[in-house]
């Protein structure tokens, strides 16, 4: 597994972005959740496992995806034998290429993976996610938002969209124009969520939104903090 730089990031093997070397609130509320969720969990862009393996230390049945096969073979080396029987490994490209039963599990986790979509995949995604949920289940969600310092020269075409009533108004094109250090490590496009779209998607697919807010990064590298608003998580809950 490579390790984690200073900041706490760590390279993913396919340049398609960076994982976090620890939990945030809400995906630790993923798995605070194992004890009373209706079903096994699912870990979207699961990576190296950080969520997935803390979940099934709380005992969750773990379903971990992620598009990179080479990621999750790293997740199941470092799945104690004890708790294997409990993790099955998904590749594929979340949302179009996995599938599940209608109402067959307990909880979603898709932590820093959404700012990689655009508007109809996003659509897309938490629709299936509502099907997939059992009442009762939860989807956990975090993402990047337009208040990072990497952002600022996108942020007056954040702020007209929004004036303008835009649907999608955190896309941004071309990363490299706006963070050429990491464009090697990251998809050409974004799209840099906040609250308004988030609660307006997830509440137009049936959902009931229980937290739903920024958070700082103080461990995210200085460059990209801000002012205290450099991701945005939700909680929604599938009554």
């Amino acid at each position: 597994m490579p390790q984690p730089e200073s900041n706490g990031f760590i390279r993913t093997l396919n340049n398609m972005g960076y994982m976090t070397s620890a939990l945030d609130l809400y995906s630790q509320a993923f798995v605070d959740f194992a004890p009373e969720s209706p079903g096994p969990y699912l870990d979207v862009g699961a990576a190296y496992g950080i969520a997935s393996l803390a979940a099934l230390r709380n005992g969750a049945t773990v379903v971990a995806n992620d598009i990179d096969a080479r990621h999750l073979e790293i997740l199941r080396d470092r799945t104690p034998e004890t708790m294997r029987s409990r993790l099955t490994l998904l590749p594929g490209d979340f949302p179009d290429e996995i599938d599940f039963a209608s109402d067959s599990l307990g909880a979603i986790l898709i932590c820093r993976v959404m700012h990689f979509f655009d508007g109809p995949t996003i659509e897309r995604a938490v629709a299936k996610v509502m099907r997939w949920l059992a009442p009762g289940g939860k989807v956990f969600a975090v993402g990047e938002t337009p208040f990072i310092g990497t952002a600022k020269s996108f942020f007056p075409t954040y702020q007209a969209r929004v004036k303008a009533g835009a649907p999608w108004p955190g896309i941004v094109e071309n990363v490299a124009a706006h963070d050429p250090k990491r464009a090697g490590n990251l998809p050409s496009r974004m799209h840099l969520l906040d609250e308004p779209t988030l609660r307006r998607v997830f509440s137009d697919a049936g959902f009931t939104i229980e937290k739903l807010a920024t958070f700082a990064r103080p461990e995210f590298p200085p460059d990209i903090q801000l002012d205290g608003r450099e991701s945005i998580g939700l909680i929604a809950r599938k009554q």
